[in-house]
C-alpha cells in the first residue's frame, strides 16, 4: 500500500488505464468460451448447477450476459470472421450485437473493421446510417401537420404564405426560390471568406469560418439524417495535408460521425490500429 502512495497521479492513472483495458481484454475472452463450456457442461466441474452460475461466480456476470454470449455465438456459425474476432476477445459481444441485425456471409469483412476500428456509440450511429440509407427512394408515412407543428412557423410567416397562395401565386416554388437565394448568398461568403483567410498551419478555426458555417447547417451535424448536437467542425480535405480553413471544405459533425468521416482516412486508421 505505501508503494501505491508513492504513486505519482500520472503514473496511478496510466496503470489504471492498462489494467482497465487488459481486464476488459480478457472478460471479452471469457465470454467467448462460453458457449463450449456450455455445450461440454464443463460448469460441473466447478460444482455449478449451470453456465449461468459459472460465468457470474468466475467472472461476476449476470444471467443476461451469459445468455447473450451463448446468443450471438450460435448466431456467427456461418460468419467465420466476426466469429474470430469475438472468441480472440479483440471485440466485445456488445460491438458484435450491434452489427447481428445487418451481418451477412458478404459483408462480414467490412464489419469486422469497422467493430474494431470504431467506439460502441460510433458503431451504433454507422449501422443507422446503413439503414438510412437502404430505404432511400422508399415512400414515407404520410403526416398531417401544420405549419406550425412541422416547421414552427409562426403566425406572420402562415399568413404571408396564405395570402401569396390567395393571390395565385406558387408557394412551394416562392420558398424554393428563397432557399436557393440563401444557399446562393452563403457559398458566395464561404468563397470570400476562403479568399481573405492568412496562410495559417493553426488549428485555431477562425470565428467567420465557425459562423459561416452556423450559418449554413445550424447547430445541428451536418451528416444527412442525423440530428445530433454538432461537436467538431471535420476538415473534409485533410488538414495534415492541405492546411487550410477554407469554408468550402469544412462542415460540422457530431463526436460518432467525425470519428466515421476519419475512418476513410488510411494513415488515420493505421495510427488506430498501433495504438
Amino acid at each position: 500500500m505505501n508503494d501505491l502512495k508513492n504513486l505519482s497521479n500520472k503514473v496511478l492513472l496510466e496503470q489504471c488505464v492498462k489494467f482497465g483495458r487488459e481486464a476488459l481484454l480478457w472478460r471479452n475472452k471469457f465470454r467467448a468460451l462460453l458457449p463450449e463450456v456450455e455445450r461440454r457442461k464443463l460448469y460441473r466441474k466447478k460444482g455449478c448447477l449451470s453456465v449461468y452460475e459459472f460465468g457470474e461466480r468466475l467472472a461476476g456476470l449476470s444471467m443476461a450476459q451469459v445468455a447473450e454470449s451463448l446468443n450471438v455465438a450460435s448466431r456467427l456459425e456461418d460468419k467465420p470472421v466476426l466469429k474470430g474476432l469475438l472468441e480472440r476477445g479483440e471485440v466485445s459481444v456488445n460491438k458484435i450485437v450491434r452489427v447481428m441485425s445487418i451481418a451477412t456471409a458478404e459483408n462480414e469483412s467490412e464489419l469486422a473493421e469497422k467493430v474494431q476500428l470504431f467506439s460502441l456509440s460510433a458503431l451504433k450511429t454507422y449501422i443507422q446510417d446503413l439503414k438510412l440509407d437502404s430505404m432511400v427512394g422508399q415512400k414515407p408515412e404520410s403526416k398531417t401537420l401544420s405549419l406550425q407543428d412541422e416547421y414552427g412557423f409562426d403566425e406572420k410567416v402562415q399568413k404571408r404564405l396564405k395570402e401569396l397562395k390567395e393571390k395565385g401565386i406558387d408557394v412551394n416554388e416562392a420558398l424554393l426560390e428563397f432557399l436557393h437565394q440563401r444557399e446562393e448568398k452563403i457559398a458566395q461568403a464561404k468563397d470570400q471568406i476562403a479568399e481573405e483567410l492568412p496562410e495559417s498551419s493553426s488549428r485555431y478555426i477562425p470565428a467567420r469560418v465557425k459562423n459561416i458555417l452556423k450559418k449554413e447547417y445550424g447547430q445541428k451535424c451536418a451528416k444527412n439524417g442525423c440530428y445530433k448536437p454538432s461537436a467538431d467542425v471535420h476538415h473534409t480535405s485533410r488538414f495534415g495535408l492541405n492546411p487550410s480553413h477554407d469554408p468550402n471544405f469544412m462542415a460540422p459533425l457530431c463526436k460518432e460521425h467525425h470519428q466515421i468521416a476519419h475512418s476513410i482516412d488510411v494513415k488515420y486508421q493505421e495510427m488506430r490500429w498501433r495504438g
